[in-house]
């Protein structure tokens, strides 16, 4: 019994060195295999099949459409492969096609949608297509089109409302003519503006039994700073559609009694160099005139800039009537920025003018 004890610590003692000679740690607790990085796994388990990209169908038909202003549908497909689907962005064939895939991922055996809408600004007759990229390796590609034949049941004038509000006036007014081109009852039960400062009436010429009508539009001086505005006056017709048979853009300035000569100033900054003094005056110097529109004397004060580096100067030039705002960069500006240029003023109409900023420097700057 004993010969075998020490046989035994012998072994032992021998199974230490031994480990010891090759920098291995004495212990006899088994080494526990690392996890592999999450990466890593999800790619592994991605890598895993072969995906496949199945359409129930890559074609739909319309018909003939008369009123609306978009047309909207969905191709429904599935992923009947065995591996993870990856589908890219859709691809639409014009600027009229607005799509998106709805998920991009899918498993084996998951189902997803490419989601349309087509806008109906102008008579369409013909195809309208979507490719849809996947990687799936056998139908890498697959084109879907759309049939569609849009004959406007209503016709304007006129697709935008140009209209300016002066400074000093609370209001303008302009109009457009809507026509039905079936020649029946023209049928427009109202007519709403996208914003309450905008009112829209027919004329009051206007019969219910013609087919085409002039359509006065009201913009009222909105809240806010002078600034310029687009909205849209819509026209319904409850038998025909859920949405607006047609819509008319109004687009226009509202003008405060103080304007600004640019209005808006886009800066471009030479390459001289990363030294500000190697720049002439004129690179980093800019001049914007300021005039009372009505020929009101106004108190200017407090100019200032929300872009780093640049100073401003109001300069009077003609008895509180006219003024320069003179901008300086006091330090080289170093990239691309977007800000403003700030004034206060005396006018209860315009307490606060602002000029935006851009400025656009070298991109090693």
């Amino acid at each position: 019994m004993k010969r075998t004890k020490r046989t035994l610590w012998i072994a032992i003692y021998t199974l230490t060195g031994l480990i010891g000679a090759f920098g291995m740690a004495p212990t006899l607790k088994a080494a526990e295999p690392k996890a592999a990085p999450v990466e890593f796994a999800a790619a592994a388990i991605a890598g895993k099949g072969t995906p496949m990209i199945q359409f129930k169908t890559n074609f739909f038909d319309f018909g003939k459409i008369t009123a609306g202003e978009t047309i909207s549908g969905v191709f429904n497909f599935k992923n009947t492969g065995d591996g993870i689907l990856k589908v890219d962005p859709p691809e639409p064939s014009c600027d009229c096609t607005e799509s998106r895939v709805k998920p991009d991922t899918l498993a084996p055996g998951e189902s997803g949608e490419i989601i349309y809408t087509i806008k109906l600004d102008h008579p369409l007759s013909g195809q309208r297509f979507i490719r849809v990229r996947s990687n799936d390796p056998k139908t890498p590609v697959v084109q879907l089109a759309m049939q569609v034949n849009y004959i406007p049941l209503y016709e304007l004038g006129s697709k935008i409302l140009r209209m300016d509000l002066p400074a000093g006036k609370k209001e303008v007014q302009g109009n457009f003519t809507v026509i039905r081109t079936d020649g029946k009852p023209l049928e427009i039960d109202r007519l709403t503006a996208s914003q309450d400062w905008i009112s829209a009436a027919f004329d009051p010429s206007f019969k219910p039994t013609e087919n085409s009508a002039r359509i006065n539009v009201i913009v009222h001086r909105p809240p806010g700073p002078p600034a310029p505005f687009n909205a849209t006056v819509q026209m319904w017709n409850n038998n025909l559609a859920a949405q607006p048979v047609q819509s008319i853009s109004v687009m226009g300035e509202a003008q405060g009694e103080l304007a600004a000569v640019p209005p808006r100033l886009y800066w471009v900054i030479p390459d001289f160099g990363k030294n500000k003094t190697d720049y002439p005056i004129e690179a980093l110097t800019r001049k914007v005139e300021l005039t009372s529109v009505l020929g009101h004397e106004v108190e200017l004060k407090n100019a200032t800039s929300s872009i780093q580096g640049l100073s401003v100067r109001i300069v009077p030039k003609e008895s509180g009537k006219t003024f320069d705002l003179l901008l300086k960069f006091d330090e080289l500006p170093r990239a691309f920025t977007n800000g403003k240029v700030t004034v206060q003023t005396s006018l209860a109409s315009l307490p606060e003018l602002e000029v935006p900023l851009t400025i656009s420097v070298p991109s090693d700057k």
